[in-house]
């Protein structure tokens, strides 16, 4: 290791990473010294998401950064690259782009800032941030492009089979239910009972930053498909790091209906955007336990439950799912529970 890659490694650690430093992010950090032409910088690791992505706060004493490395062998860096233009020529406020070394998989972004629509609403400050990332979503869904391909049927059925498999299968041992038997195909097909339109597909508070000018920044857009319209509003409204009241939703989602100038009855949008909402966060538990299991990150077994229950209670509404939602309420939450007090 060079000099400079030792330097860089002494800061993270000053910084307070007690992790080993790889070999990897070493290079980063004298790439964006280089990048930046200067010996000052200052890197601090910020936290992810489940993704095989790494980022940085890059300080120079001055001014901020981000750092991101995230590998070309799993991560399309140039589409992000393209992504963050095209969205930020609608009037998004996605995050600059200020160098790149696509081979190496570093990148260099705007800071966008540091408080994130956890902290807005744990302030209190929540009609303010949704209001705007209302707004804001309305002109996402305006875009259009090659970059964006469609969320095809296939792939809403490969995301459930993540929570069958990961989930049940794995995380707790128990083969999927009875009551499991319709419930992939009505939800899909709540999924294409709307106006497809594209879709940020992680739109919630962790991805969403509240600025001090009272804009939206937003990140983790790298995955955008052309999808259903109701998708990310469910994202937002039921997130599934926060819990709104089912007013405070219902007022939002009606918001955003009328903001859409959606092709579809708002009864239809109504029931498309719980089933969206199910099926997204089936997903996501599914990517919990994933996480877990097979990178040994513990970060979101906690929310494990808390989401389990939201489906169960939501699923109740529905004739489709109500089955399966007093199953996950009797069967399996317990398990889940169990299988996190072993571990």
């Amino acid at each position: 290791m060079n000099t400079r890659n030792a330097r860089a490694v002494s800061i993270l650690r000053l910084l307070g990473d007690n992790r080993r430093v790889s070999q990897d992010v070493a290079e980063l950090a004298a790439w964006v010294e280089r990048t930046l032409d200067t010996d000052l910088i200052e890197l601090a690791r910020l936290p992810v998401e489940a993704s095989t992505r790494q980022f940085f706060r890059v300080s120079t004493g001055e001014s901020t950064f981000v750092a991101m490395l995230s590998p070309p062998d799993t991560e399309d860096n140039p589409r992000f690259a393209r992504l963050t233009d095209l969205f930020r020529k609608h009037g998004l406020r996605t995050p600059q782009v200020h160098a790149t070394d696509f081979d190496r998989g570093m990148l260099l972004l705007e800071d966008l800032g540091e408080r994130d629509f956890a902290a807005a609403y744990a302030a209190g400050e929540i009609d303010g941030a949704l209001d705007a990332a209302v707004h804001d979503l309305v002109k996402l869904q305006c875009v259009s492009s090659e970059d964006i391909p469609p969320y095809t049927t296939t792939r809403f059925a490969d995301e459930l089979a993540i929570f069958t498999d990961w989930l049940l299968g794995r995380f707790v041992g128990v083969d999927v239910p009875r009551a499991y038997a319709g419930v992939e195909e009505a939800l899909i097909e709540a999924t294409q009972s709307v106006p497809q339109r594209t879709v940020h597909r992680d739109y919630h508070c962790r991805n969403l930053i509240w600025r001090n000018d009272a804009n939206v920044g937003i990140v983790d857009f790298q995955d955008a498909l052309f999808g259903p319209a109701c998708y990310d509003i469910a994202s937002l409204l039921r997130d599934c790091y926060i819990e709104f009241d089912e007013s405070r939703i219902a007022t939002w989602r009606q918001r955003f209906f009328g903001l859409a100038d959606l092709d579809c009855t708002e009864s239809t949008f109504n029931r498309a955007f719980d089933l969206t909402a199910i099926q997204r966060q089936l997903k996501a538990v599914g990517i919990f336990a994933r996480l877990y299991l097979s990178r040994g990150r513990s970060s979101h077994l906690g929310d494990i439950v808390p989401v389990l229950d939201r489906i169960s209670r939501l699923g109740h509404h529905y004739p489709e799912t109500a089955e399966f939602a007093k199953w996950v309420a009797v069967e399996l939450l317990p398990r889940v529970a169990d299988r996190l007090e072993e571990d």
